[in-house]
């Protein structure tokens, strides 16, 4: 027990040390960040700490250039959240190169003044920064809960690892994390964070620092996890690619403390990925050859087609021109010589009959016969060539094709049409004629039918023709419609084919005309009808199927000579 005499009244402390005392039992020196310009003051002090003049003033940048690259990182971020306004006490160990190229550590202690009368209206970082020894590595005791937890994290395969930020080393490191980099958990438990990270390349680095800004201004500092992938340099010299999941703490200053994380080694994973990669390149290239491939035969196939769709109509033309040629002569040519005939007999029946002959009877049936081939060469070119003298007129001709059926084949064939209609497009007036004729000549032979009916009928956008008969119904499987396209892939196209080249032209004219077709059973099975529907605006045939011949002579549908 301390007595105290009674003279005295008071307890007498010591005044605190003076600068000039603790400076010289720790190098220190005084110094102020201005965060808006990130430019340091120092006192005289602190360009001899490091071999250096005495420095007034020095730019965050070239402070920064004298620390080791990993430190950096670490202090940038920190003066990142200062500058947030999320740091208030800032107490760091770095390493800072000095003038004869040694790593010298100091602590770096700092308050957060907020803008005010003696800042100038600015914020500014103001501490000390202190010469301090080589920090010595603790190892607290663990309890048993700790040393049982360690154990697990000891088996587990992940690289799981803790950072003590202040003390610039790694705390914790487990099994799985020293055999992923090649390495002892004693080498990098005793190697310094920020030399740790001289294995990251600097793009990662670069990339990393500025993913982790973006969180801690979005947390204002508050705890925070990423998850980042990066390539490392292993003890073997080789990049190995690794991923890394950690959390940012921290502390009760609002300092970050620590640095909590697991990752695994992604190598194989990101080969995989690089294989995948060229894979895809290499199936991109080939897909963009075949594409030019399958375009340039895409071309030559079209071309093929046009020269083959030029082909037929050349073909076409050329099948009318012959069928014109062919009636024009059977009129001009053998009907007039059998007509000429037909009028000798007629003048020899006259004189034989006047004389009572009794051969007379015989003449008169040749007349008679040569009166019927004149009728039918007559019916054939007329066939041949029906649109002789009007080409646009489609409504007589098929009145006129109905009236030959009906005399050539002995059946009821009927136009229920206006015969005055007439088509602007003198080809299709021809394709519409030779389609209606192959109807017709499918009914009778194929279906053996005694009545036919041929109607045309149009609106303000279209023209349907329709020919119907009561011959035999279609088998089943000839029951589909056939379209202007059922040559590819039509159900119809089998019937196309089964009827031979009759339907493909029919087919290929209904083509030429922009419209379509269809062949189908009447109800109850007693008869077929043929309909298809063209447009009136723009109908017909691109070029003629057939040049367009001269009149035949009006003698051709005339009386009879």
């Amino acid at each position: 027990m301390v007595m105290k005499s009674p003279d005295m009244h008071q307890d007498r402390f010591l005044e605190p040390p003076s600068v000039d005392l603790v400076r010289s039992l720790q190098p220190m020196s005084h110094f102020c960040l201005d965060l808006e310009t990130m430019v340091f003051t120092f006192d005289r002090d602190w360009g001899p700490m490091i071999g250096l003049p005495p420095l007034a003033s020095q730019s965050f940048d070239e402070f920064c250039e004298r620390v080791p690259l990993a430190d950096r990182s670490l202090l940038r971020m920190f003066m990142f959240s200062a500058q947030r306004g999320a740091l208030e006490i800032l107490k760091r160990r770095i390493q800072v190169i000095d003038d004869h190229g040694e790593k010298r550590w100091f602590e770096l202690s700092s308050l957060l003044e907020k803008p005010g009368k003696a800042n100038q209206g600015k914020s500014v970082l103001r501490g000390i920064i202190m010469a301090i020894s080589r920090p010595k590595e603790e190892k607290p005791e663990l309890t048993e809960s700790e040393r049982w937890f360690m154990e697990v994290l000891e088996e587990s395969p992940h690289a799981l690892y803790r950072i003590d930020i202040s003390r610039n080393r790694f705390d914790y490191v487990s099994k799985g994390f020293a055999q992923a980099l090649g390495r002892t958990r004693e080498e990098i438990l005793a190697m310094p964070y920020t030399e740790f990270m001289m294995g990251f390349p600097l793009d990662a680095v670069a990339a990393i620092s500025r993913q982790r800004d973006l969180l801690m201004a979005d947390y204002k500092g508050g705890r925070f996890t990423m998850y980042v992938e990066f390539p490392f340099k292993h003890a073997n010299g080789e990049n190995i690619w690794l991923n890394d999941t950690f959390t940012l703490v921290p502390g009760p200053d609002g300092q970050i403390a620590y640095q909590v994380g697991f990752g695994t080694v992604i190598d194989d994973r990101k080969k995989l990925e690089e294989k995948l990669r060229e894979t895809l390149e290499q199936l991109e290239e080939k897909v963009k050859e075949r594409t030019a491939s399958l375009h340039a035969a895409n071309l030559q196939l079209t071309t093929l087609l046009e020269e083959r769709r030029e082909l037929e109509k050349k073909l076409l033309e050329i099948s009318e021109r012959e069928r014109r040629f062919i009636g024009r002569e059977l009129h001009d040519g053998l009907c007039q010589q059998i007509a000429g005939v037909m009028c000798m007999s007629e003048a020899v029946y006259r004189k034989l009959k006047a004389k009572t002959v009794s051969e007379h009877v015989e003449l008169a049936m040749m007349r008679d016969f040569l009166h019927d081939a004149v009728q039918q060469t007559r019916t054939l070119a007329r066939g041949l060539c029906p649109l002789a003298l009007d080409p646009q007129a489609i409504g007589d001709a098929l009145s006129t094709l109905a009236s030959q059926a009906s005399y050539m084949y002995k059946i009821d064939c009927r136009f229920e049409g206006k015969p005055e209609f007439t088509l602007p497009d003198p080809n299709a007036a021809l394709h519409l004629y030779r389609i209606t004729q192959e109807a017709i000549q499918n009914a009778v032979r194929h279906g053996k039918a005694r009545s036919i009916s041929i109607g045309l009928k149009t609106d303000s956008q279209n023209l349907r023709l329709v020919v119907e008969n009561d011959g035999r119904a279609l088998p089943d499987k000839k029951k589909e419609p056939v379209s202007k396209d059922g040559m590819a892939g039509n159900p119809g196209a089998n019937f196309a084919t089964d009827m031979g080249i009759g339907l493909k032209l029919v087919d290929y004219r209904v083509g030429l005309l922009g419209g379509n077709w269809r062949m189908n059973n009447l109800c109850g099975g007693k008869g077929v009808r043929l309909s298809l529907d063209i447009p009136l605006n723009g109908a017909g045939p691109s070029h003629s199927p057939a040049d367009q011949l001269p009149s035949m002579n009006a003698n051709f549908d005339g009386d009879e000579s």
